[in-house]
């Protein structure tokens, strides 16, 4: 069954206050201990979810079945159980499909998959494991249904989960608030969990210069720490010297992002994308503080190929000047999305949604939703004209 709850076009105030709250919960967080207090005091209470896991996890299929992630942590669920659940997430494919045929970073039950499907997926799991029973996982509590986050460009998911006798149903509110709380939440379990695999800059200098690809350590001001033979070949600046200005720039965006005054407008903000040449790199900064000392933080700079297909529509959708909130609609528009379930998901009025997919039409140069759906699909990569 999939809820309809179409009848709101606007947040509560409330809610705005309380997600504005956890974002500044979030960004104080040092270490693996402070995510976990965030995520049981602040984000599961809100959410009205049971328990939550976050893993490293690249949303691909093979052979009907999710590759699985790596869990890189749980909140309120046993360590012991961490491997089983790695191996059920290979088990939700209707979760992984809805990721894979829409540009949508947060999906649920309920809203976007009929909750009947989770059990249906669950009983394969257990057929194909017999040595394993639901009493081995719940206890005697039974698994409901799921909200995702996925966060495309680092491959980091996150299921907030549901259990009996809480059988309240998600809805698009929630969908829309973890969506706002998106951009915060997922920078932050990026920099927690690299935190935990670095300790010291000599460890990470070791770790940079046994991968390919391009990365820097980068101080205050945008000073180069170090850099890696791929990063220099890419980008001309010596260990000591000082980034590039353009991205300076880019770094000092990324900084004044991770505690924001309010809550943004918008789940999608602008990636950071730095051409070099012929070439588009997409850059991706992780802010690391040494011993936890914030006076003087310190950050990873990867860059990226834009070489995926949601990697290239955010680049082209950029380039033809949308904006955060306008580059949702298109998304949800090409995920095959009406002007009703669009407006609900983004909590705006119809006339709000009207006014954006005129801009939208003219920045795509397209002049119907034919053709804009047809420009966004057409490989994931918007063509002039549609």
């Amino acid at each position: 069954m999939i809820m309809d709850d179409r009848t709101h076009t606007a947040l509560p105030e409330n809610d705005y206050q309380a997600l504005i709250q956890i974002m500044h919960r979030l960004y104080n967080c040092k270490a693996k201990s402070d995510l976990k207090a965030v995520f049981k005091n602040s984000i599961l209470p809100f959410f009205e979810a049971e328990d939550s896991s976050y893993a490293w996890m690249d949303v691909q299929m093979i052979e009907d079945k999710l590759i699985p992630g790596q869990t890189i942590d749980c909140i309120l669920i046993p360590e012991k159980q961490f491997s089983i659940l790695e191996k059920i997430s290979g088990y939700m494919v209707s979760i992984g499909e809805t990721f894979i045929q829409s540009g949508r970073p947060v999906i649920a039950h309920d809203v976007d998959i009929p909750r009947e499907k989770l059990q249906e997926e669950l009983q394969n799991f257990f057929r194909d494991h017999p040595i394993h029973t639901p009493a081995d996982l719940y206890g005697n509590e039974s698994y409901l249904a799921t909200l995702v986050a996925n966060h495309r460009p680092d491959n980091v998911v996150v299921g907030l989960h549901r259990y009996a006798p809480n059988d309240k149903l998600w809805t698009r509110r929630e969908i829309r608030l973890m969506e706002l709380l998106h951009p915060t939440l997922f920078s932050v379990i990026k920099r927690v969990a690299i935190q935990e695999q670095v300790k010291t800059h000599k460890a990470l200098v070791a770790a940079l210069d046994q991968t390919g690809a391009p990365m820097a350590l980068v101080g205050e001001g945008g000073r180069v720490l170090y850099r890696n033979a791929a990063f220099s070949c890419i980008v001309a600046v010596e260990s000591g010297g000082v980034l590039p200005p353009p991205l300076r720039k880019l770094l000092e965006r990324q900084a004044n992002r991770m505690n924001p005054a309010k809550v943004p407008e918008s789940g999608a903000p602008l990636l950071a994308f730095f051409p070099q040449g012929q070439a588009v790199y997409r850059l991706d900064f992780t802010q690391l503080f040494q011993d936890g000392n914030r006076a003087d933080p310190t950050w990873i700079l990867r860059l990226h190929p834009v070489d995926d297909p949601y990697t290239r529509l955010r680049l082209n959708l950029q380039k033809a000047g949308l904006t955060p909130r306008e580059m949702e609609t298109a998304i949800l528009a090409g995920d095959g999305l009406d002007d009703v379930d669009i407006a609900q998901r983004l909590f705006i009025s119809p006339n709000t949604l009207k006014n954006h997919f005129k801009s939208i039409y003219r920045k795509l140069d397209v002049h119907s939703r034919t053709q804009l759906v047809a420009n966004l699909r057409s490989s994931w990569k918007p063509i002039a004209g549609g």
